[in-house]
């Protein structure tokens, strides 16, 4: 016997009394969006609990899991630290059990204090850190609100190129941050003293390479730098890393021209005609 079946608005059907969503329908997309962010914060808060049952129990987490786990556990571990500190949250990534840091504080202090948490998370191998001193007393803070202060024209220019280049606005800033510190960590110290004495004071912060307990190797070539920028920046979409990384390097040396000739003369060959090169029309 056939079920009785009426449809109804909004990508509803009834069938024997029973209502179904209809696939595809803007109710079942909303209510698929609705599941999915409730299962994150979910995950979140189940990660949250686990670090603290732990930490209560005086017991220490398998320090043999996978990146991903790595990850929700470091940052259960900072989220008070955070909290105390008034910070945005930090962005973590973590590539071979090396934790890799990302965001704005308000010192160098604050900085070492949550680099120290973090190194001490179990599963840690090593953390290189992204963080620098950017925040002041009237900026975005969870407690205060959103404060806006305008970038400097280099900064906006810097941050125009990325856009142009394929990167969302909204994320445009730290894709920006991780190119330029990646790029300074290239630089011999002398030099990257020279190029951040032409730099405002935003964009200065920024080009500064990230503190870290272990040597990285030498980058030689466009793929390795492109790949170590990729690898350190989880906002830049991979399929147009070198795309991006060109447009603001490029955008870069146009806001420094007195020092392009000296940064080109302590790059290895490849690196130095990619950036002495013309940027793309």
């Amino acid at each position: 016997m056939r079920r009785a079946m009426k449809r109804t608005a909004g990508g509803l059907t009834l069938i024997g009394g029973v209502v179904v969503l209809r696939p595809g329908s803007p109710t079942n997309r909303l209510l698929r969006r609705q599941l999915e962010r409730a299962g994150r914060q979910l995950r979140y808060l189940g990660g949250r609990l686990q670090g603290v049952s732990y930490r209560l129990r005086g017991r220490h987490p398998d320090p043999d899991v996978i990146d991903g786990v790595l990850a929700d556990r470091i940052r259960s571990s900072i989220g008070g630290l955070e909290k105390r500190l008034d910070l945005p949250h930090i962005h973590v990534m973590v590539e071979d059990h090396v934790a890799l840091l990302h965001g704005e504080v308000t010192s160098a202090a604050e900085a070492e204090a949550i680099e120290c948490e973090v190194a001490a998370v179990s599963g840690v191998v090593g953390v290189e850190s992204y963080l620098h001193v950017g925040l002041t007393a009237g900026d975005s803070r969870p407690s205060s609100g959103l404060a806006v202060h305008p970038p400097s024209q280099t900064l906006h220019h810097l941050l125009e190129a990325a856009v142009g280049a394929g990167v969302e606005a909204d994320v445009a800033p730290p894709v920006v941050r991780g190119i330029l510190a990646t790029f300074a960590d290239r630089l011999p110290a002398g030099e990257r003293d020279h190029v951040s004495a032409h730099l405002p004071a935003d964009v200065k912060s920024m080009f500064s390479p990230p503190r870290r307990a272990h040597r990285a190797a030498r980058t030689r070539t466009v793929h390795e730098l492109v790949a170590r920028i990729a690898s350190t920046t989880g906002e830049l979409p991979h399929d147009k890393a070198e795309q991006v990384t060109t447009a603001v390097l490029h955008a870069l040396r146009s806001s420094v021209p007195d020092e392009a000739g000296p940064v080109g003369a302590v790059l290895p060959p490849e690196l130095r005609d990619f950036w002495q090169s013309q940027p793309p029309q």
